[in-house]
């Protein structure tokens, strides 16, 4: 089964047990416990703990998860990687210990069909429940069911659902193992390979460290896909799956083309090199996707180490440039068609990793000479360590990481004084206190550095003021002066330009000067506080210290002000309709539209969308007077002031007040009073993620006009069925009932077509081994009818396996049936009907005794079909 297959599978598996298939949630948590998304569960934390109620009370996932952890043992096992996708079911309170194991069983030996003689598992020694459910259920016998005091599944971070777990492992034959003959799940040797963890969520760890039980019991289950996929395709480590083949190609070839002395054969090193390099590839690639960007801290630390990390094992394939973002479309080529958002960040990703790569190829050339000279004089004085002091020097000058010294000492058989190189940190740190003013030093390579506190933003009180430039900086660099036509960033000492933050859009209008003008496109922030003009220049020129008037583009603001202040009365609405639990995620302001992304775990209902769009229309007509007073952090605490998850504030801070609704950190432009917002209507409202809902509306004047355009279409269609507006509806809902009228008498006239079929079609059975086999194309019959077909065949030739297979839309649909004598003689419906897909380009499966499948090639059905004996022929074989 390929990987697309396996992943798909799995989900369909779990939609057929009444589970909600739900989406993988961003590898960035929506809470700041961790830093990256790094398990299934994660996502629905706040439904185990009863914070929220579940969305559904059984899910099933494929989720985006990234650990790093475990990075230096990338390459040198079979199964370790940083990014990965973990399926999982969850329960939360419906079903528990005995449904979750039935699940579990009938999926890996029916869908996945591995030999439940090869299959063990471990239990908690205190579960006194699960041995006997593997022992019932699914017939494990008790000699393969161990106990492992390492059965417990902790919290995601340092507090939160964890409980006991069973482990399921798989007899890779003992040729690989040690030849003890106790050998079993808790043997170090290769022989059992663990790939699902069925966790059993009865308790909340707090911070204290005490276990509390939960509301209800849970089930999460983790079975890593790569994993998962070295098992069923049969190969020795999970980069030679699927998944990671294409991508390590990619690696080979791409090194090749640098480096032609690269051999063939590649020795281990090498291979590790490669392994590591598409590892980390893959994980850039996602995390760049979902919006991490490179840092010297926390997530983003993470990711420049990683950059940093596959670019030193390019080195050791003879790579010595940047080589990294030219191997993106591997990753795209083999992940984009499942997870869409890596497409549509290419351009993104490749440009982070070539600009990292950039910089890093400068760290190396200046910093790996002067590391290996002391590494050589380490060794010559019979050091053991390298010298922490020495270490940060290099660091300091060079800007080498000690993570990367670190390994390159170990592989030349030294550890690092890392005690020494703490030190030595702290004692940069105090210095740095000291001098801090010459922190904000300007710097020719950003060119903005210098101006950090250097605009006072007027914006709150006017729209048109006079400045002075302070500066000018065009494609990075600081510039005297700029010319008609040229673009570039101007930066004054004050403005009444809002800069984008905090969701609203950045102003536009003019800058004027007695000797130019220009156009404002947008204003943003390049360094704190400092607020840059992206200007074109239409008269003229632009100068530095030069005087200019400064106007923002007045409607343009009100209209940004309307969409702002809706956004709070949407934000206040939506806690007041659905609860608390609808905090702002993210948001979007812009002139008369507004993107509000919350926190919610179910598409709203038209009734909630309605009672939605009335409030905020009732607030704003009540025409509350805003006030945004300044006040201090823990004074705004006080006052019940919402702060927004990810956003960043000073000790003071503008508190937003509407009425005695609404209290919001916003450092955002508004109206001064609720009513200005001149009308609100939501036009979407959709999910972007699991527990993440997105509302997209409009105010003031697109307000307006989406009225009218609504009252045109509804003016439309009452003409075109002759009718009044308010009959519209009524008259849409008897159409809908005559197409499903005439949907059921089509299914009912290929019912009774496929009944009269029933009989020419068993005369064209053929013997294959024994086996009655009917393979034939029917034309105009829909799948539902296609299985009567095969009942009735089945009927007639009371033993035998039929297939059939049928063309609607442009697809190929295929259906299989094997009477239960061939079932227990060991033929499958789901495998055969899976093979037979595939000559049409296409895939499925399903049970043993009935199964569909599906193609993309409607000219290779008869060819598709022409298969069928020579597969049975092999299942009996």
């Amino acid at each position: 089964m390929t990987s697309r297959e396996l992943r798909q599978g799995f989900l369909d598996f779990f939609r057929g047990k009444e589970h909600r298939i739900m989406d993988s949630s961003p590898l960035k948590p929506s809470d700041d416990t961790t830093l990256f998304t790094s398990s299934g569960m994660q996502t629905f934390v706040p439904w185990f703990r009863g914070l929220v109620p579940p969305a559904a009370p059984r899910v099933a996932t494929c989720q985006k998860c990234f650990r790093s952890d475990d990075v230096e043992e990338v390459g040198l096992t079979p199964v370790h990687c940083t990014f990965f996708e973990m399926l999982g079911n969850f329960s939360f309170g419906d079903y528990f210990k005995r449904e979750a194991i039935a699940y579990a069983w009938e999926y890996v030996t029916d869908v996945l069909a591995l030999p439940p003689g090869r299959i063990w598992v471990t239990v908690h020694p205190e579960d006194d429940e699960s041995p006997g459910f593997w022992r019932e259920v699914a017939g494990v016998p008790a000699g393969r069911i161990v106990q492992d005091p390492t059965n417990w599944w902790g919290p995601v971070g340092n507090s939160g659902p964890c409980g006991p777990c069973s482990e399921v492992y798989l007899d890779l034959g003992e040729e690989k193992g040690c030849g003890r003959p106790d050998c079993g799940p808790l043997c170090e040797c290769a022989r059992m390979d663990e790939f699902w963890n069925l966790v059993f969520q009865i308790y909340n760890k707090t911070e204290a460290g005490d276990l509390e039980p939960l509301p209800d019991a849970g089930i999460d289950t983790g079975m890593g896909l790569e994993r998962l996929a070295r098992l069923v395709q049969g190969v020795p480590t999970i980069f030679d799956t699927d998944l990671f083949a294409p991508v390590v190609s990619a690696v080979i070839a791409g090194a090749r083309r640098v480096n032609e002395g690269l051999p063939e054969a590649l020795d281990e090193d090498q291979q590790r090199a490669t392994r590591i390099i598409a590892d980390h590839l893959r994980g850039l690639a996602f995390l760049l996707a979902d919006g991490f960007t490179p840092s010297n801290e926390g997530a983003g630390y993470v990711l420049r180490r990683l950059i940093r990390r596959a670019y030193r094992y390019g080195r050791s394939l003879g790579v010595e440039q940047p080589f990294l973002h030219s191997l993106v479309p591997s990753v795209v080529g083999v992940m984009g068609e499942v997870y869409p958002e890596l497409p549509r960040a290419e351009k993104r990703v490749t440009t982070w990793l070539r600009e990292e790569e950039k910089q890093f190829e400068e760290t190396i050339q200046r910093s790996y000479g002067p590391l290996m000279t002391a590494i050589e004089r380490a060794r010559a004085a019979g050091a053991r360590a390298l010298a922490g002091e020495e270490v940060f020097r290099l660091h300091d000058t060079y800007g080498l990481p000690k993570e990367l010294a670190l390994e390159i000492a170990a592989e030349n058989g030294l550890t690092l004084d890392e005690e020494g190189f703490e030190r030595a940190m702290e004692g940069q740190r105090q210095r740095g206190r000291v001098r801090a003013a010459e922190d904000f030093a300007f710097s020719a390579r950003s060119g903005y550095q210098s101006f950090v506190g250097g605009t006072r933003f007027l914006g709150y009180d006017t729209c048109t003021a006079g400045a002075r430039v302070i500066g000018i900086v065009r494609e990075g660099e600081s510039v005297e002066r700029v010319g008609k036509g040229e673009e570039a960033d101007v930066l004054l000492d004050q403005t009444p330009f809002y800069a984008e933050k905090g969701g609203q859009v950045g102003d536009r209008g003019t800058l004027d000067a007695p000797g130019g003008r220009a156009e404002v496109l947008d204003t943003h922030y390049p360094v704190e506080e400092a607020h840059a003009h992206r200007v074109r220049v239409i008269e003229g020129e632009l100068a530095r210290d030069q005087q200019v008037t400064a106007s923002v583009d007045a409607d343009r603001r009100q209209a940004i002000a309307r969409a702002h202040t809706a956004t709070h009365l949407l934000h206040a609405a939506l806690r007041e309709v659905l609860g608390e639990h609808a905090a702002q995620s993210g948001s979007l302001v812009d002139a008369d539209r507004l993107r509000f992304d919350f926190s919610h775990f179910a598409a709203l209902t038209k009734e909630e969308t309605e009672r939605i769009e009335d409030r905020v229309l009732a607030l704003a007509l009540s025409d509350h007077q805003l006030a945004a007073p300044e006040m201090t952090m823990r004074e705004a605490r006080a006052a019940g002031a919402i702060a927004l998850f990810g956003e960043k504030y000073g000790e003071r801070v503008r508190v937003v007040q509407i009425g005695d609704f609404s209290r919001e950190l916003c450092g955002g432009t508004h109206l001064s009073h609720s009513a200005g917002i001149m009308g609100f209507a939501i036009v979407s409202e959709g999910s972007i993620g699991a527990g993440l809902r997105r509302i997209e509306a409009v105010t003031g004047d697109e307000a307006a006009a989406l009225h009218r355009r609504q009252s045109a279409l509804l003016g439309a269609a009452a003409a075109r069925f002759r009718c009044r507006p308010e009959e519209v509806p009524d008259r849409v809902r008897g159409l809908q009932e005559e197409v499903r009228k005439a949907e059921r008498e089509v299914v009912r006239l290929q019912q009774r077509s496929a009944g009269a079929a029933a009989e020419p079609l068993a005369g064209t059975a053929v013997d294959v081994g024994g086996v009655n086999v009917v393979a034939s194309a029917v034309e105009g019959l829909g799948a539902e009818a296609m299985r009567t077909l095969a009942d009735d065949l089945q009927a007639r030739l009371r033993s035998g396996i039929v297939v059939l297979g049928s063309v609607a839309e442009g697809r190929v649909v295929f259906v299989c049936e094997v009477s239960e004598d061939l079932v227990k003689a060991g033929y499958h419906a789901g495998k055969l009907v899976r093979e037979v897909a595939r000559e049409a380009g296409g895939g499925g499966g399903g049970r043993a005794d009935f199964a569909q499948a599906g193609g993309k090639n409607p000219e290779r059905l008869q060819a598709a079909l022409d298969k069928v004996e020579e597969l049975v022929a092999a299942q009996k074989s």
